[in-house]
């Protein structure tokens, strides 16, 4: 009997312990993610730490320090970082992933970015960072800490790399730059070189022109008439701005090219199909400077009311997201419209707890109570246009001892 008891203890402890070393394994695995695939279109690529070879990679792959991640001709990949923040590689772009040095991070949190070739297109929102700032890595190893502060909103960048340079600029928002006791900030508009780092950074580009309209990734339907508007904000002391049109990302595919003095232009599509563009400020010389930030408009031969990009239908989210921000995002239908985010209890819309309009394609919403919500964006006009077939389904759970706030929001965020 006692013997029987004794077996029955130490086979009881054996598997408690290897439960326990199971555990400690799937915890160091997930510890060891420093960014996942959100989206990946064309040929991208991985090389993993420790290997010599690319292989695939669709949407949902993780990374761990050390990966390589690269993108083909026409190609994006849209990267999310652990603790917060996201890049969207462009074309013929290649990055590695990696968690910040002692020296420079401060410890094992955050993520490094370090930009090979190419371009990439950032987003940190506020609050975003909880394992710690993010990190661009120039030549010889030089970081950059890039961080938001609260009261400047989220911010959007770009960090272009050529064989000499790396330039960091902004679109939106306030970037506070760091490295060791060299501090700087970067306002939306203006770009710096960081590729020797904060102490040798040269002094602030001059700004560049910042796209109004159409909005990122517009849809539009196409006609035989059909012209769309282009608009950026006006540059002081700019009396002719440049602008380019293109079939990719790479501006290899030109369909226009010319100079106006306005700030704006039409562009007459030829067909239906996918164009970038973007505008560039001529100075005293008639020198072309930093282009703003590349937009994509999508001319499509039947409009389509599938804009809804975040979250996505049936998400269900964390176990903490009562206490987290949730974001929603669409696509832009051109032009210069207001958008109007509805959250309701009810799959047909007809019974909201949130209503926010504005002008923008994305709204945070500082937590949501728990429960089942249904969302979608309208055209704000009369009558409200759709920009959806269905609502799409939103589930915040119930997490012992959270509270959500409310399901509030800021209407300034739109």
């Amino acid at each position: 009997m006692t013997m029987a008891f004794l077996l029955t203890s130490v086979t009881g402890c054996s598997r408690s312990s290897e439960e326990a070393s199971a555990a400690e394994t799937v915890l160091r695995e997930l510890e060891a993610i420093v960014a996942t695939c959100a989206a990946a279109q064309g040929p991208v690529d991985t090389m993993r730490t420790a290997r010599s070879f690319w292989e695939p990679f669709e949407a949902g792959a993780t990374f761990r320090a050390g990966d390589w991640v690269r993108t083909g001709p026409e190609a994006s990949a849209r990267i999310e970082l652990r603790g917060g923040g996201r890049f969207e590689l462009e074309e013929r772009t290649v990055v590695m992933v990696e968690r910040p040095t002692p020296a420079y991070g401060g410890g094992t949190g955050g993520a490094v970015v370090a930009l090979e070739s190419g371009a990439a297109r950032g987003v940190l929102p506020v609050d975003a960072l909880r394992d710690g700032p993010l990190v661009l890595r120039g030549d010889a190893g030089r970081q950059v800490e890039l961080t938001v502060d609260a009261h400047d909103g989220p911010a959007e960048f770009r960090v272009t790399r050529t064989a000499n340079s790396m330039r960091l600029s902004v679109s939106r928002g306030r970037l506070m730059l760091s490295e060791g006791a060299h501090r700087r900030t970067l306002d939306a508009g203006n770009w710096l070189e960081v590729a020797r780092g904060l102490e040798d950074a040269e002094h602030d580009g001059p700004p560049f022109p910042a796209s109004l309209s159409p909005g990122v990734d517009a849809r539009i339907e196409w006609s035989q008439d059909l012209g769309i508007a282009l608009a950026w904000k006006p540059l002081d002391g700019a009396r002719r701005y440049q602008v380019q049109v293109a079939r990719d990302l790479g501006f290899t595919q030109r369909v226009v090219d010319t100079q106006v003095e306005d700030q704006s232009f039409t562009f007459i599509p030829p067909e239906p199909g996918m164009f970038v563009w973007r505008v560039a400020a001529l100075d005293a010389r008639g020198q072309p400077g930093e282009s703003g930030f590349a937009r994509r408009i999508y001319v499509d031969r039947k409009l389509q009311r599938a804009l809804l990009i975040a979250p996505r239908d049936d998400y269900q989210a964390p176990d903490d997201t009562a206490a987290r921000d949730i974001v929603f995002a669409w696509q832009s239908v051109g032009g210069e419209p207001r958008y109007r985010l509805v959250v309701a209890r009810d799959r047909n819309l007809k019974h909201p707890v949130l209503v926010l309009e504005g002008s923008t394609q994305q709204v945070v919403l500082p937590g949501l109570a728990p429960g089942e919500y249904f969302w979608g964006v309208y055209v704000a006009e009369e009558p409200p246009t759709p920009l959806f077939q269905k609502a799409r389904r939103l589930v915040v759970p119930a997490t012992p001892g959270a509270r959500g706030r409310g399901g509030l929001a800021n209407p300034a965020d739109l």
